[in-house]
């Protein structure tokens, strides 16, 4: 994976996934701390702020979105992998 903060783009090998502004904030939010996993109201926070009034489960929603586009088969996910009970984390290596 490949990420241009400047361009906005995210590209899977030489190909550009098209990401919509939330879900790129939150793949970088990943990117930046590969391994680590992340609270659901961790990530509502870095992406949508503090002050956000809403269900949590916009997250889940945002995740199940990413999934569909970068994971070979989303039911089995590789890379955004589910941490029971907490939230996400972003595993770039097999």
């Amino acid at each position: 994976f490949k990420m241009d903060v400047y361009s906005r783009k995210f590209y899977k090998g030489d190909k550009e996934i098209e990401l919509t502004p939330t879900e790129f904030q939150i793949v970088k939010n990943f990117m930046e701390y590969p391994g680590r996993a992340m609270k659901r109201n961790e990530i509502l926070n870095m992406v949508w702020g503090d002050d956000f009034v809403g269900d949590s489960k916009i997250v889940d929603v945002n995740i199940r979105r990413l999934r569909s586009k970068i994971e070979e088969n989303p039911a089995k996910p590789k890379y955004i992998e589910t941490v029971w009970g907490l939230g996400y984390r972003w595993k770039n290596e097999e």
